[in-house]
């Protein structure tokens, strides 16, 4: 990874949380405490934007649900 790209953000973590980032860290599975955070981040983006497609998917057929019952309704008033 290009450290050149990188930004550094400051957050607050309960201690429990830390503790368990950091025994990742103690027993190899990460090199270091922002590679843990960098990790669940990436995998959080990639879960939620799973779950934005699935609900754009679901709006844009409600929407056209929607528009065939407002044109059925306005030819049922003729």
């Amino acid at each position: 990874m290009d450290m050149a790209y990188l930004e550094r953000i400051t957050i607050r973590l309960p201690k429990q949380q830390i503790d368990q980032i950091d025994m990742l860290v103690k027993i190899g599975e990460f090199s270091s405490r922002s590679d843990v955070l960098r990790t669940a981040v990436k995998e959080l983006m990639y879960d939620r934007i799973d779950k934005v497609a699935e609900h754009a998917e679901k709006l844009k057929k409600f929407e056209a649900l929607a528009s065939t019952v407002r044109m059925m309704e306005k030819y049922s008033k003729k």
